[in-house]
């Protein structure tokens, strides 16, 4: 019966440290997306800052409107839609998808 108990409660604190380790890998999974996230913000940033300094934001956009596939990605910027929805095997949409 002593067996017993000291399994039964071995048993739950293993369960306990692996529900906590799920939290921690979540929390780190999540702390990753963020700096992810912030990364591209400060290059776009950086990338904006330096074409407009330049004069080339012109240049820039034209590249965007050949960069950008999806409907709302291209309306954010002003694009018209384009005609054809497939996305090319080589642009990031098809292989990344969601954003941060």
């Amino acid at each position: 019966m002593k067996n017993n108990l000291t399994l039964d409660a071995l048993v739950k604190k293993k369960e306990q440290l692996e529900a906590r380790i799920q939290n921690i890998k979540a929390k780190e999974a999540m702390q990753q997306r963020k700096d992810e996230t912030r990364r591209k913000i400060l290059v776009g940033s950086y990338i904006l800052d330096k074409h407009q300094k330049a004069g080339s934001l012109e240049k820039l956009f034209l590249e965007l409107d050949k960069f950008l596939f999806k409907p709302y990605d291209r309306e954010l910027f002003g694009f018209e839609p384009r005609k054809e929805e497939k996305v090319p095997a080589s642009s990031p949409e098809s292989v990344g998808g969601e954003y941060d």
